[in-house]
Parts: C-alpha cells; structure tokens; sequence
C-alpha cells in the first residue's frame, strides 16, 4: 500500500461494505413495500413498518456518504492518481453524489409537482448504485491480479 494507490484495509472495506449493504437493502425494502401498501391507509401496519424503513434508509445514507467523504482523501485520490480503476470509480462516485443530492431533494423538493419524478429518479440511482458497487470491486480486483501476475493476463 502506498500513497498514490491506497488499498483499504479489510475493516474499511467491511464498514463501507456493511453500510452499502444497509443502504441498499433498507431501500429496496421500501420500494417492496410500497408496492403492497396502500399510501393512504395510515392504519395499515406495513405503513407503519415502510416509514421506519425509510428512516433506516436516511441515516445509513448519511452514514455512507460520510464514509465516501472519508475514502476520498486516500482511497479516492490515490488510486485516480495512479490511473487505477478510474471509470468505474467515477461513475460509482457521481452515482452516490447525485443520490445525497435527490435525497435531500426528496426532503427539501425544490417544486412540489417534482417530487415523484425526483422519487423515480432518487430509486433508479439506487439500483445504478446496487449494480455498480460488485462492478467496482470485481474489476479492483481483476486489476490487482494483473498488477501481481502480468504474464497470466490472456
């Protein structure tokens, strides 16, 4: 591990991997159960269960883009500098820019009348975020077999 390509360490990558995971299953739980709950039916348990699901969601997400701001300094910098796995970084990293930014836009709609388009928008980045995340960490460590072994990359 060196400055301009920091690899983190295996508790780092489990925290940001636990996070993800509660981010992602927290919302994807919501989505579910919006699909078999009626929004109007306040009396319905699900409701009940499908708003401390989104509070889940929200404070993990916070948590989350906490941690991405902490990969940044080293984990981010380091390996852009080091050309290492640079598309794929990016695109993970604006992916969960532009999430923190639909949802606290879903807190804070800047238009009333844009809040389900911001809602749609908000639920398909999360699931560009579910995608790309083993998409990232494969091709980390497709790149890594190569740097250690450059004569077995047929």
């Amino acid at each position: 591990m060196n400055a301009w390509g920091v690899r983190l360490s295996p508790s780092a990558r489990h925290t940001v991997l636990i996070g993800s995971l509660f981010v992602i299953a927290s919302g994807i739980a919501w989505m579910a159960l919006g699909w078999m709950v009626d929004a109007q039916d306040y009396a319905d348990p699900l409701h009940t269960l499908r708003h401390r699901i989104l509070v889940l969601h929200g404070i993990t997400a916070y948590v989350l883009v906490w941690m991405a701001g902490r990969l940044s300094n080293l984990h981010q910098q380091g390996n852009w500098r080091a050309h290492r796995n640079r598309g794929n970084g990016l695109l993970l990293s604006t992916t969960l820019a532009l999430l923190a930014v639909s949802g606290l836009c879903l807190y804070y709609p800047p238009h009333e009348d844009w809040l389900a388009s911001i809602s749609q928008l908000h639920q398909i980045l999360g699931i560009v975020l579910a995608l790309l995340l083993p998409l990232h960490l494969l091709a980390a460590s497709a790149l890594r077999r190569l740097r250690m072994h450059p004569d077995n990359a047929r």
